[in-house]
């Protein structure tokens, strides 16, 4: 198949290039042509939530393994959700999900932290929630999703995201609060979803860079995710000069969509009518009765 010219300025101009500082080849030299992305097409979608499946299973939070061997829900059809996608070349070895508040659909958090995300929105702030986080074993050594979450952090904050949350077991809160400075904001609860417990913590995009700034004021470069978040190179002017997300971010293809829509018919099925109502205004297909 021959590529374009024109298809492979897109392409750099959507997938960003890490840039080989002291940090990053300490981590990445063996990683082919390593790159970052939202994640747009069939197969980096695809990709994605192979791998969510794939960690999910194998962590035993998925409780009925499915024939599609794709872990998705119906965030991912929504226009705001941002699947970032870490990829040695083509091939995706790390993920992480960001999911926009809405008052249709919510935050997955709500199952478990209703009233504490209901007294972030009574203050009028725009909430986000973090999901489907997978990095092989194989490739956790290389520090993945930290470039990733670099990324989500400066998307956040060309898009003023007030407040970015999490669930997480138990066993991993100790590592999001020491390493990423996030707080506690919800105590320990039973998630049905995956079948184990969980803690809600939360990142106050207001007070973020002034404790990062604290914390890690007298670490070596290598270790500074203050200078690495807030100062160091950026994607920045990436984004901005040919990488059409911010605000105006739309929904996934419909053509894709209803790829995974055949896959997982579920997550349509399950919908409430008002929510389907809303989905067929950016996939007409489900209105045609054949989901």
């Amino acid at each position: 198949m021959t590529v374009h010219p024109e298809q492979l300025l897109q392409e750099r101009r959507r997938s960003v290039r890490l840039r080989r500082s002291a940090m990053l080849r300490a981590k990445l030299d063996e990683i082919d042509r390593p790159n970052i992305k939202i994640a747009e097409t069939q197969d980096e979608l695809a990709q994605s939530f192979a791998l969510v499946y794939q960690e999910y299973l194998a962590s035993g939070y998925i409780k009925t393994p499915h024939s599609s061997e794709m872990h998705l829900s119906v965030y991912n059809f929504l226009p705001k959700t941002c699947v970032y996608i870490f990829r040695s070349y083509t091939k995706v070895i790390s993920t992480l999900s960001q999911i926009f508040d809405s008052e249709l659909f919510g935050l997955p958090m709500d199952a478990l932290y209703q009233p504490e995300l209901d007294a972030l929105r009574a203050k009028g702030r725009k909430v986000t929630e973090l999901s489907a986080l997978a990095t092989p074993k194989e490739t956790r050594w290389c520090n993945l999703m930290v470039f990733l979450s670099k990324t989500m952090f400066e998307y956040s904050r060309l898009v003023d995201v007030d407040d970015i949350c999490i669930m997480v077991n138990p066993k991993h809160v100790n590592f999001y609060k020491t390493m990423f400075l996030f707080d506690d904001f919800g105590p320990e609860r039973f998630y049905e979803g995956v079948g184990a417990p969980a803690v809600a913590l939360r990142i106050d995009m207001d007070t973020i860079e002034e404790k990062l700034s604290e914390k890690y004021q007298d670490f070596d470069v290598d270790g500074n995710l203050h200078a690495f978040f807030c100062k160091m190179n950026t994607t920045m002017q990436e984004l901005q000069s040919g990488w059409t997300f911010h605000e105006k971010r739309h929904p996934m293809d419909a053509d894709v969509a209803k790829v995974f829509f055949e896959v997982r018919p579920d997550v349509y099925t399950n919908l409430s009518l008002i929510q389907k109502q809303y989905l067929q205004k950016f996939y007409p297909f489900l209105s045609n009765g054949k989901k």
